[in-house]
């Protein structure tokens, strides 16, 4: 009796279907779609440093596509992004790091601070509050109400409700604020600096303490392009685009990170930052936090209380000092 012929497995009938004719087109690629087109495509990629990866990955992938998707992308998330500063080698870390800079600073357009309260609308600030100390119940009748806490000039101490301030900031809009226990910060659209309020321990960054009943520029921020600034009890901190940190007012504790206990009457460049890419800074009471672009934290001044996050260790902290024990989920 005769064997019958063995079948083909179906597997093996299935690739052979499935091949491909020599005279079929090529797959459909990405790189094939028009370059406007496939700008857009990258424009919905959850993060910029999911646009700079791909680019680094593919042989085909100009910098320039990843410079327009990236740019493209902070319009989709309602932003702008200037051109990369000059002498500046790689432009797509370059807008990887300004985009992200701006994720993780978004504008405060409001800011509470002990006793008052600071807006912004249609780019002009308001405020609210009390300048009157502990204790008193009017304002106009203490005689050590803190000065210019409110930014209204001369003998405005109480305020119930918002009130736009006087100052135009020199005609630039607001677009972010920082309210403290004696001062407040204002930010606005061309990168400059206003303070005003109590002006002992430099807190204010003029040079001087004198104090500022109305905002005051800070001169010594020429130049610099400022991202973000951050109001503490006694000193101040802000970021530049240049992902520089700079610091003034008390220094005790080593609050301001500069390794020493000096106060600073105007803005110092923190040098322990030097080649890091900061992405945001806040100050608090005796200590200061900063955040950088691959989600470390560092943290200095006063320790005693555990606020620095450096486990057992709760000594001041004069030089930053990285959490070790943080991990960004």
């Amino acid at each position: 009796m005769s064997t019958p012929p063995r079948r083909r497995s179906r597997r093996l009938a299935s690739a052979t279907a499935a091949a491909p004719s020599p005279d079929a087109p090529p797959p459909a690629r990405l790189l094939d779609l028009p370059r406007e087109l496939l700008e857009r495509v990258l424009s919905r990629f959850n993060s910029p440093i999911d646009i700079a990866r791909v680019a680094a990955v593919s042989l085909l992938f100009h910098a320039s596509l990843a410079e327009e998707g990236i740019r493209l992308w902070a319009q989709e998330h309602g932003f702008e992004l200037p051109p990369p500063p000059a002498g500046e080698d790689c432009a797509v870390r370059w807008l990887c790091y300004s985009a992200l800079l701006h994720e993780s600073n978004r504008p405060a357009r409001a800011a509470a601070g002990e006793r008052h309260s600071v807006f912004i609308g249609e780019g002009r600030l308001s405020s609210c509050g009390s300048a009157a100390t502990e204790g008193e119940e009017e304002a106009e009748e203490d005689e050590e109400a803190l000065p210019g806490l409110l930014g209204h000039g001369e003998g405005v101490t109480r305020l119930n409700t918002p009130t736009r301030l006087p100052s135009t900031l020199g005609g630039e809009r607001a677009v972010s604020v920082s309210a403290a226990v004696y001062h407040s910060l204002a930010l606005t659209a061309d990168g400059a600096v206003w303070s005003w309020g109590e002006g002992n321990f430099g807190r204010l960054g003029h040079g001087d303490q004198q104090d500022q009943l109305q905002p005051k520029k800070i001169e010594a921020f020429a130049g610099q392009r400022v991202v973000a600034v951050s109001a503490g009890a006694y000193h101040s901190l802000a970021l530049t685009a240049d992902a520089a940190v700079w610091s003034w007012g008390f220094g005790v504790f080593g609050k301001l990170g500069h390794g020493d206990e000096e106060t600073q009457l105007l803005p110092k460049k923190v040098e322990a930052f030097a080649g890091r890419r900061v992405v945001a800074v806040s100050a608090g009471g005796n200590h200061s936090l900063v955040l950088t672009a691959d989600d470390a934290v560092y943290a200095w001044g006063v320790g005693e209380s555990g606020c620095l996050g450096h486990g057992e260790d709760l000594s001041n902290q004069l030089p930053p000092k990285k959490i070790e024990t943080w991990a960004p989920g």
